[in-house]
């Protein structure tokens, strides 16, 4: 059993409970993940009718952002770990509790750091990351004073909430003229009221799904991404791996590292988003630490790579190694969002004429006609693998 020290952390003994954060779609897949490996889950979240409430060995309909109340069932149920893996919002619960077992974890700054686009921004070019010309804005900002800031900007340009994810408030300004309108926009999604103004970068879009493990790093898959484009570039599809060159993936795993080690990530699975622009030069847009959403991390990085990546971040929760054995064979995986009825007659075609070929889907919503702002507004999705 548990031991309380002293300085009110918890002496840790291996069993195989395991408190999971979080029910929703695509928390699910490590609820699943770690039944597989043995686990007694125990999963954590408002009770709403989620699949991780099914899937769960144990649902406790406990409020994630309840950081006492977390803490006092953490206490109770002894847990060899915590674990969440897409949702930037259960990771600071989840890290809260890490620290608090005692269990390796990164730094209250670096999870400061990699949830706030802007101070991201500072850190990276101080460190030496290229960086396009940005600024801060806040709802008390005047038009004037960000016009006069941004003289040397160089058109388009595209801003975003620091504090949101999954295209929430983005947009991208073509000239001067909409620069007002769009920060409007962007501010009215902000949570704290902020947004980072910047130069847009073009080239096509990545993310390299990676591990660490005490201070190291292992880039395990790269993601070509496919968005709508302007506005709002909500993505629509993800192929892994990335159709790159050899020395172009090891140019962005030298520069992935080096971004990694100047945001002193330590712990975790790491999600950086980034462009190639035609002269070859690689641009951060933000690196999150946590898995990439909309299945990258949970269906995509496995079946590209052969790498249990939900075990690693499991064995990392539980202060453990990762594993690097490929757990099968790797494969090519993409996945395909639903943004129109084309899209759902391709999907429905495709269950007709090659079912093999498809992995999983999600629930088909109905399609709304509605302009897609978000990745909320999409219909819903489909994994093939080749």
């Amino acid at each position: 059993m548990y031991l309380i020290s002293i300085n009110n952390t918890l002496s840790i003994n291996m069993n195989n409970r395991l408190m999971i954060l979080g029910t929703n779609e695509y928390q699910n897949p490590v609820i699943v993940r770690a039944k597989e490996l043995g686990y007694e889950t125990h999963v954590f979240g408002l009770q709403r009718g989620e699949i991780g409430e099914i899937t769960a060995d144990f649902f406790h309909p406990v409020d994630i952002l309840d950081y006492d109340r977390l803490w006092k069932e953490c206490q109770k149920l002894h847990p060899c770990g915590v674990v969440s893996i897409c949702s930037e919002l259960a990771m600071h619960p989840m890290n809260f509790l890490l620290r608090k077992m005692g269990i390796p974890c990164n730094s209250e700054w670096t999870e400061k750091i990699s949830t706030n686009k802007y101070l991201m921004r500072q850190v990276m070019k101080e460190g030496g990351i290229d960086s396009p010309n940005f600024m801060l804005v806040t709802e008390k900002s005047a038009i004037e004073d960000i016009y006069a800031a941004t003289s040397e900007f160089i058109y388009p340009l595209i801003c975003k909430p620091v504090d949101l994810s999954s295209s929430r408030g983005v947009f991208k300004i073509e000239k001067k003229e909409d620069l007002e309108k769009a920060l409007d926009y962007a501010l009215g999604w902000s949570k704290e009221k902020e947004v980072i103004l910047e130069e847009f970068i073009e080239g096509p879009e990545y993310s390299g799904e990676s591990i660490a493990y005490q201070g190291k790093y292992k880039l395990l898959a790269i993601t070509e991404k496919y968005t709508t484009g302007a506005p709002h570039f909500v993505e629509i599809g993800h192929r892994q791996p990335a159709l790159l060159e050899l020395e172009m993936f090891k140019r962005v795993e030298q520069t992935l590292y080096k971004a990694f080690e100047t945001m002193k990530i330590e712990y975790g699975a790491i999600h950086p988003e980034f462009r190639i622009t035609k002269e070859g030069k690689i641009y951060f847009m933000e690196i999150a630490t946590r898995m990439g959403g909309d299945c990258i991390g949970t269906d995509l990085t496995p079946l590209s790579s052969g790498y249990d990546f939900m075990g690693m971040v499991i064995n990392i929760c539980c202060g453990k190694a990762p594993s690097f054995t490929k757990i099968r064979e790797p494969k090519l995986a993409e996945n395909h969002y639903i943004m129109s009825q084309a899209n759902l007659d391709e999907f429905n075609r495709l269950k007709l004429e090659n079912p093999k070929s498809i992995w999983r889907c999600s629930v088909m919503k109905e399609i709304s006609g509605n302009p897609i702002l978000k990745s909320a507004d999409r219909a819903g999705y489909y994994i093939t693998v080749k």
